[in-house]
């Protein structure tokens, strides 16, 4: 079938009351039949949100064997038949509608109109220790340019089968990974063992790496593009925390053809076949807790290239109910994959010595103040933050100096509800200037954004805000978003 093919992508982005314009960069024009729907999905345990899309639109589609798309629809149906017991489905998610425009007036007052178009979908459906979830996404430019390509991206799907054998955890499908050195999305496999009355957890994973993009396209062959690792974490006592983790992934590269010199200097067309991305990392933490005090250690080694890729460690000291003091050291060399371009440079370590606290004033009034030394081979930095929060609004100070340049920047954020909640307005302003050096000239920067969320039921909002940006890039960049939201949790019986 070529056409009415539901077609399914990811945004990798928490809800906020910010500008989203890396969001929006990307996108296709959806066709004046399309069906357009979108959910969001409150993390239960974290309170996190999460968007993503569904569009079905009918449209010309690959053949089988170009088309990963529909091995995910497969794959998406299966999963949702497996758990078919007596018991019903619980399903959580959210719908959202959203619109994103905006105007640049750049410094020669010529203009620019922007107009971006936002679906988003995530379904989490579970039964009994069998759950599915499902990440997707798509966006369009509503006034598309001729060289604009689709925009459709899966950030994951995947089936979830826990306490397997009061032991086991089994996730399978595109899913992300967080497994201490080892962090990012694959399309494969990753299981929890909990050993030892659950004292030991081991997380091991497996499979192929997706595209950079998290599109859903084919990834090759398995053997040249690939992400394997895991990690043990153990508790040998109370208030302590041991891990060691392990990652190794491999990236084939596309050649492509370009036009060279040869030894004459006449033009020849060149084929260049790109070295293959190589990672792979070894790493251990510790922390441990005891009364008023905690303590962290991290240390990442880089296997490729023999070497300390980040070093760490930090205490945390509770002096009192009202008093909160940390401090951290961190050494770090930059992250690179092995023969890669970047390889052949000279790279400097860089060591980072941080301190801050936190002071209570009354519960719903706190100071904070933070503070670091950055120290590179020849030069160094300083950078500080002095900030008032209240429950309804933040005035913040960051100031920074030294080898990345001078900033100073003064913020002030603020809402309050009102109507039992049900409107609540908001408000932020930032002003910043800033040097890129010491010998170039002072910049001048102004943000600021003013909106309001209307919630008359529980289920359905209203958001709206409007942006402004002006630097010495753009005299004037105004933006406007709009968002539609609804809420939903239903306990279904499909197999019953």
């Amino acid at each position: 079938m070529r056409t009415g093919l539901v077609q399914f992508s990811i945004l990798r982005n928490t809800i906020s009351r910010e500008p989203l314009p890396a969001a929006f960069s990307q996108g296709q024009q959806f066709t004046k039949y399309g069906i357009w729907l979108a959910i969001e999905f409150r993390h239960y345990y974290t309170g996190a949100e999460y968007q993503a899309s569904l569009i079905v639109q009918p449209r010309p589609m690959r053949t089988n064997s170009q088309s990963p798309a529909r091995t995910y629809l497969f794959i998406f149906l299966i999963l949702l038949l497996i758990p078919a017991s007596s018991a019903g489905q619980l399903v959580n998610g959210r719908f959202i509608t959203s619109l994103y425009t905006w105007e640049q007036f750049d410094t020669v007052n010529a203009s620019k109109k922007f107009l971006r178009g936002f679906q988003s979908a995530i379904f989490d459906v579970a039964q009994g220790n069998f759950s599915v979830h499902t990440h997707f996404q798509a966006a369009a430019t509503l006034k598309k340019d001729l060289d604009e390509t689709p925009d459709y991206r899966l950030f994951y799907l995947y089936g979830r089968w826990k306490n397997i054998g009061n032991v086991v955890d089994l996730s399978v499908g595109r899913l992300p990974y967080f497994a201490g050195v080892g962090n990012g999305t694959l399309d494969g496999a990753l299981t929890n063992l909990n050993l030892a009355e659950k004292k030991i957890r081991v997380t091991v994973y497996g499979g192929a790496r997706v595209p950079a993009d998290l599109s859903i396209e084919s990834w090759g062959p398995l053997k040249n593009n690939f992400v394997v690792g895991g990690q043990v974490v153990t508790t040998p006592i109370e208030g302590g925390r041991l891990g060691v983790s392990y990652v190794n992934r491999f990236r084939e590269k596309p050649g492509y053809w370009t036009v060279r010199p040869d030894s004459l200097f006449n033009p020849v067309t060149f084929y260049v076949d790109p070295t293959a991305a190589k990672e792979q990392y070894a790493s251990g933490d510790a922390s441990y807790h005891i009364s008023s005090v905690s303590f962290y250690g991290r240390y990442d080694y880089d296997l490729n290239f023999n070497r300390t890729l980040r070093s760490q460690l930090g205490a945390r000291v509770y002096a009192t109910d009202e008093l909160f003091v940390s401090g951290d050291f961190i050494h770090r060399t930059p992250r690179l994959d092995y023969n890669s371009f970047f390889s052949v440079f000279t790279h400097s370590s860089v060591d980072e010595f941080e301190a801050g606290c936190d002071y209570v004033l009354m519960p719903a009034l706190r100071v904070f103040l933070r503070g670091a030394y950055v120290k590179y081979d020849d030069d160094n930095s300083n950078r500080y933050t002095v900030g008032i929060a209240h429950n309804y609004v933040a005035l913040t100070y960051r100031g920074t100096t030294g080898h990345p340049g001078e900033l100073a920047s003064v913020s002030v954020q603020g809402t309050y509800p009102l109507c039992e909640r049900t409107i609540m307005p908001t408000a932020g302003l930032t002003y910043s200037s800033y040097k890129l050096n010491a010998s170039s000239p002072r910049n001048e920067a102004i943000a600021g954004s003013l909106g309001v969320i209307v919630r008359p039921i529980e289920t359905f909002s209203v958001d709206v805000q409007g942006q402004l940006l002006k630097n010495n890039i753009y005299s004037q960049d105004v933006r406007l978003f709009v968002s539609l939201n609804y809420w939903f949790a239903q306990q279904l019986g499909l197999f019953e």
